[in-house]
């Protein structure tokens, strides 16, 4: 987008030398950008935005910071009486998709800079779970983070067997962290409602072991209770690395299942897929995660992927309430579907929006943030329950025809499907 001829750019330095007391002062980080500000005066506190600008994240982080700042020009830097300026800060070194020291530090310097007031962020769920524990502490505020992109279910709810999970990442008890995606247990939610809407009365789930198991418990664990819970009987395979997945295929088609929901990453999914279809037919209906979700990926799965299942947190842009397919027409007119941009225009208007409801100080701004209740917004109509997840929870289905990823519905899944 185009900016306006008066933006001012402050630079750390002058900012840090000649600033006087009623100035905001930014985030003294070389992985931090120019504050950026545009509206009258000066600016009175400041929002960062924690992205990777490197590597393979850096290409979808791009559209997301001008999303916010699109939603900063429309309030003309403001939130409420108080001018809001704002650094993009990098959370990467190379092509990671995110850096675990560059993440602490990062975390370490928004809560010293002490006109720093919110964070729009973290884009990867390992860098969450490293931030948190410093920024929720009372000691940093806490200070209030809502990310656009976060789907580890960890982030907000106790898992069992899982040290680093839930209240394990707020040391002092307080919640700060929020968030405008859904997770990945609600995948799994959805998915097994999905399996029910294609009139399967059985299904079979291949849970991968490697190389993410977090990942693939956090879809299986779900699916099999939400399953259940819908009358579906639930056969689960061992989903290993292997050259011919026939054997495994032939199992599964001895199971007679009316769906199979693939809980895994893409690796040699290939395979498995081409097996599967030949064991199953055309007749079975293959559901997988949003790790299947990339845009190359109904091309490489050919003619076997074809009419495959697809779930991806969040909504894509064309099912999209009004509000957010105005918005995006407006920033990337030329982008299908654009990664988690409306997500991180609506976090930015959240935030300002707590913001300008607050006391102005940091706890304040964490417990407007909980209190949200959104009404036709650019995600629709939301509210945040006591974890920091949004609800209902949406999750897209895509479907694969002719190599390409089809949007076909948006599913609420209700969360309290599955407890843990």
């Amino acid at each position: 987008m185009r900016r306006a001829a008066a933006a001012v750019f402050i630079l750390l330095a002058v900012a840090a030398g000649c600033g006087g007391e009623d100035k905001a002062e930014p985030v003294a980080a070389s992985s931090c950008a120019e504050l950026l500000y545009e509206g009258q005066g000066e600016p009175d506190v400041i929002i960062v935005s924690d992205f990777p600008r490197r590597g393979g994240g850096g290409e979808f982080t791009t559209l997301d910071i001008e999303a916010i700042k699109v939603v900063l020009k429309r309030r003309d830097y403001r939130a409420g009486d108080l001018h809001v300026g704002y650094q993009s800060c990098n959370d990467t070194v190379g092509d990671e998709p995110y850096d675990a020291g560059v993440c602490e530090r990062n975390a370490k310097a928004y809560a010293a800079a002490q006109d720093v007031i919110g964070v729009i962020g973290p884009w990867h769920s390992g860098c969450a779970e490293l931030q948190i524990p410093i920024l929720s502490r009372k000691a940093a505020g806490p200070l209030a983070m809502i990310s656009p992109s976060n789907t580890d279910m960890a982030l907000t709810r106790t898992l069992p067997d899982q040290r680093s999970s839930g209240d394990a990442l707020y040391p002092d008890g307080v919640r700060s962290y929020l968030r405008l995606v859904t997770h990945d247990f609600a995948q799994g939610i959805a998915a097994a409602h999905l399996a029910k809407r294609q009139g399967a009365r059985r299904v079979a789930v291949l849970r991968q072991g490697e190389p993410d198991p977090r990942y693939a418990r956090g879809l299986t664990l779900p699916f099999v209770a939400s399953a259940r819970g819908l009358g579906l009987e639930v056969v689960q395979f061992d989903w290993p690395q292997r050259k011919s997945y026939a054997s495994l295929a032939a199992s599964v088609a001895q199971a007679q299942p009316g769906a199979v929901y693939l809980a895994g990453l893409t690796r040699d999914a290939n395979r498995l897929i081409e097996d599967l279809r030949a064991a199953l037919g055309p007749g079975v209906t293959l559901i997988a995660p949003d790790s299947f979700a990339g845009t190359d990926t109904g091309k490489e799965l050919g003619a076997a992927g074809q009419g495959m299942l697809v779930t991806n947190p969040g909504f894509p842009a064309k099912e999209l309430p009004a509000a957010g397919r105005r918005f995006l027409r407006e920033l990337a007119p030329a982008s299908p579907n654009p990664l988690y941009a409306a997500e991180t225009a609506q976090a930015t208007e959240v935030l300002l929006d707590a913001i300008a409801r607050s006391d102005g100080t940091r706890a304040s701004v964490v417990h407007e943030l909980f209190r949200t209740k959104v009404t036709n917004g650019i995600l629709g109509s939301f509210s945040f329950d006591r974890y920091g997840d949004i609800v209902p929870a949406p999750v897209a289905v895509f479907r694969v025809e002719g190599g390409n990823l089809v949007p076909e519905d948006v599913i609420r899944a209700p969360l309290d499907e599955f407890r843990g």
